[in-house]
């Protein structure tokens, strides 16, 4: 029986595709949705609030500690030492892609007109999809 289906212009195998959940997270729960045939996966939401609520924490910590001592703003450390959920979910992103033998595909949930553009850019960029441009289908490389 053939069970091949179109989704989101790709060619699947069958429609079976597990939605975005914590079993995403994982590179080892992945696989498995996979091994129980899983032709693409969903990855957990990205929100674009958790990310600027986690900006706007780590800019008033680092930045708007005013101590009075000079010296001791200097021990802080810079922003740029810590990674947020956005680059963790990228860095999840890059990974599955990687091992996965099935399309990946990230889900954003975005509040901004700007701000989703430019995390959904972002998750564009954390890996490239094998596609053969031709025919929109599937290409493990």
């Amino acid at each position: 029986m053939d069970l091949t289906t179109n989704y989101l212009g790709m060619q699947l195998k069958n429609p079976l595709v597990p939605s975005a959940s914590p079993l995403s997270r994982s590179i080892d729960d992945a696989r498995r949705l996979e091994d129980a045939g899983a032709s693409a996966l969903i990855m957990y939401s990205l929100f674009e609030e958790a990310v600027t609520a986690e900006e706007e924490v780590m800019v008033r910590f680092l930045h708007h500690q005013d101590t009075g001592f000079s010296e001791a703003d200097s021990f802080l450390p810079d922003h740029y030492d810590f990674s947020n959920g956005q680059d963790l979910y990228l860095e999840n992103l890059r990974a599955l892609k990687e091992t996965l033998e099935i399309p990946v595909i990230a889900s954003l949930n975005g509040i901004t007109p700007g701000g989703w553009i430019e995390h959904a850019t972002e998750m564009e960029q954390a890996g490239p999809m094998p596609w053969n441009s031709t025919s929109i289908s599937w290409q493990r490389t």
